[in-house]
């Protein structure tokens, strides 16, 4: 990566204050690499939480024993519904794998 960051160690992001989140570069990425492929899943992503989470090698999360970054498109359920798994009316949850350090998208899984 430029400037000498380590994409290990420097933070995903940052909360500032209650109104502002700082972005490291490799998360902007990521949100960009993931959100181009959500969309070849022509799915409405009004109908999807976006849930960005840390995957430490620490705790098995990792890919091949190296810290990723989880970006998961969740289904919302319809209002009363109920229902466990990675579907519902509203879509087909995906979770892309990215690495922390460029961005790039290793993997992705849920999907059809």
């Amino acid at each position: 990566m430029s400037g000498g960051l380590d994409g290990s160690v420097t933070p995903l992001f940052e909360i500032e204050s209650p109104d502002r989140l700082v972005l490291s570069t490799p998360m902007v990425i990521a949100l960009g690499n993931a959100f181009r492929l959500f969309e070849k899943a022509a799915q409405d992503l009004n109908n999807f939480d976006v849930c960005i989470a840390e995957r430490r090698k620490e705790n098995g999360e990792g890919e091949d024993g190296v810290d990723t970054i989880g970006i998961a498109f969740s289904a919302k359920l319809l209002p009363g519904q109920k229902g466990l798994g990675n579907a519902s009316r509203l879509g087909r949850s995906i979770l892309y794998i990215a690495s922390r350090t460029t961005g790039e998208i290793l993997r992705e899984q849920g999907s059809r």
